[in-house]
């Protein structure tokens, strides 16, 4: 297996990716978007925004993976960032670069790969947006340049000024080592406890803005059925459905964490009760409507929506206090 070279701007690269604060942070709609179109358009498997930082390379977007991270000395990423065009690997069993990589060996068994490396707004190459799948497979000129125009929608997100609100300034607020204690590493939400750190911050601004402050609760139903008919390696994938579909749902400065293995809570800052009711009736249509295809398997996903929203004389409370009266409240 070849390593991947490090760039010569490497330290420049490392600068620019702390200042967007974007590895160790939640997965995002936007970026989510991109992915589930390019699944579709080149009918792969797998898409990803990756950005390639220190020994990592974090998925800030990621169809068709269980896993919101890998060690960058074995990615094809840290690779594809070395050139300004896209890295084809039509099949990595053929290729002496990859042929031995475990990432081609063993899960997910990588045969196609392409990426295209995606900058920041200064030309500064972070990270790609690429392909995966399980069969080798051709890819033409026209699919590179369909490959460059999707990565540029993702450049084009990444250059967007940074949104001034509870959220934001909490993920910048951290450092890289203290957001990776409070992310789900496997969905792309936060864990229970960044959760609860992010909505005592919710609390404390609605609180003092005068604003209210609405949390969605939704619980898969079911959660010993779904196991028993799929099995507990399938559960991941409905976890990461549910917890994509509700981010897709959210307005902007929104955020989601993990209530448990068959729950989410959503934080949503200054709606009106008729919003989040709204709100809530819109994510149960989504999910009516959609259809998980995990593995040859198509499901539709029961889910259970509640909501709690909070007025000014109800935000004297902790963030441990809100969600109780969130599950107790239905």
């Amino acid at each position: 297996m070849l390593k991947p070279g490090i760039p010569d701007n490497e330290e420049e690269r490392t600068r620019a990716i702390d200042e967007l604060g974007i590895v160790y942070s939640p997965s995002e709609a936007r970026f989510d978007r991109i992915t589930r179109l390019a699944c579709r358009h080149f009918e792969v498997h797998t898409s990803l925004v990756t950005i390639v930082y220190k020994e990592i390379q974090w998925f800030k977007s990621l169809q068709g993976l269980n896993a919101c991270s890998t060690d960058r000395e074995v990615s094809f990423c840290g690779h594809a960032i070395l050139t300004e065009q896209p890295l084809v690997v039509e099949n990595a069993l053929l290729d002496p670069r990859f042929m031995d990589n475990p990432l081609v060996l063993d899960g997910p068994k990588i045969r196609f790969y392409a990426g295209q490396p995606i900058k920041d707004a200064f030309g500064l190459t972070i990270g790609t947006l690429c392909l995966i799948d399980s069969a080798p497979r051709g890819f033409s000129d026209e699919d590179r340049q369909d490959l460059r125009d999707f990565a540029w929608l993702v450049e084009a997100e990444i250059a967007k000024p940074i949104e001034d609100n509870v959220l934001t300034r909490f993920i910048r607020s951290l450092s890289d080592k203290q957001r990776s204690l409070l992310i789900d590493p496997i969905v792309g939400s936060w864990n229970r406890l960044g959760f609860e750190t992010l909505l005592n911050k919710q609390i404390e601004h609605a609180a003092l803005k005068k604003e209210t402050l609405s949390l969605i609760y939704v619980k898969l139903s079911s959660f010993d059925v779904i196991t028993s008919r799929f099995g507990t390696d399938r559960i991941v994938d409905f976890r990461k459905f549910t917890a994509s579909l509700i981010r897709d749902s959210l307005p902007n400065g929104s955020s989601i964490g993990s209530a448990g293995a068959d729950a989410f809570v959503a934080i949503c800052a200054d709606m009106s009760i008729h919003h989040t009711e709204q709100l809530v009736a819109q994510i149960k249509e989504r999910f009516v409507k959609t259809t998980l295809e995990t593995h040859g398997i198509k499901a539709l996903v029961d889910v259970e929506v509640t909501s709690l929203t909070m007025t000014e004389d109800k935000l004297k409370c902790t963030a441990g206090e809100a969600v109780n009266a969130l599950l107790s409240a239905n």
